[in-house]
C-alpha cells in the first residue's frame, strides 16, 4: 500500500518536472523572440528562474527515491558490502537531517516574508514558493529516512517508478527479435 502511494506520488512529480521543464523552454523562446524583436518585456526570465527552482526542489525527492541523485561513491564502493549499507544508511540519514534543517529555516523563512511578491511578477508571493519548496522537503526527509529503513531492513532502497513499462517494453523488444 505504501509503495502504490510513493510511486502515484514520485509519478505526479515526474509530471510536474516535465511540465516545468517544457514551461521553462516555452519562456526562453518568448525571451529570445521578444528581444530579437525590441519588445520589451521583464517577466520571463524571473518566471523561468521560479519553475527551474521549483523543479529542481520538487524533484529532490524523486531523484533520491530512483537513486539516481548525484554522489561520489569511489571510496565508498572499495569498502565491504557491511561497511557500504552502513555508509549508505548513513548518508540517508544525514540527508534527512539537512532536510529538517531547511523546513526549519524555510518556516523561519515564510513568516519573514508575509506580504511579499517576485520583483517582475507582482501577483506572485514568495511565500508561495517558499511552501512549496517546505513541502518538498517535507517529502525528500520522507524519503530519505525510508531509504534508511529499506537498508536496516534488507530490502531494496530505491524505486524504480517506470519498472512496468520498462518490463514491457523490454517484452516488446525480445518479441520483436524473436520474430513474433
Amino acid at each position: 500500500m505504501v509503495k502504490k502511494i510513493a510511486t502515484c506520488y514520485l509519478k505526479i512529480v515526474e509530471t510536474l518536472c516535465v511540465i516545468l521543464l517544457f514551461l521553462i523552454f516555452l519562456l526562453m523562446v518568448i525571451q529570445v523572440s521578444c528581444r530579437l524583436l525590441s519588445i520589451g518585456q521583464n517577466f520571463t526570465e524571473e518566471l523561468a528562474r521560479i519553475c527551474f527552482c521549483l523543479m529542481v526542489f520538487i524533484g529532490a525527492p524523486l531523484v533520491l527515491a530512483e537513486g539516481a541523485d548525484i554522489c561520489v561513491d569511489m571510496l565508498v564502493n572499495k569498502l565491504p558490502a557491511g561497511a557500504q549499507k552502513w555508509t549508505n544508511i548513513l548518508a540517508d540519514l544525514l540527508t534527512g537531517i539537512f532536510a529538517l534543517l531547511c523546513i526549519k529555516s524555510l518556516t523561519v523563512l515564510i513568516k519573514a516574508n508575509v506580504g511579499v511578491s517576485a520583483v517582475a511578477i507582482p501577483w506572485i508571493k514568495m511565500n508561495w514558493i517558499y511552501t512549496v519548496l517546505l513541502v518538498s522537503f517535507g517529502f525528500l526527509f520522507l524519503v530519505a529516512l525510508g531509504k534508511a529503513v529499506a537498508l536496516l531492513r534488507n530490502k531494496p532502497d530505491t524505486l524504480d517508478i517506470n519498472a512496468e513499462a520498462k518490463a514491457l517494453e523490454q517484452k516488446e523488444e525480445k518479441e520483436m527479435d524473436l520474430g513474433i
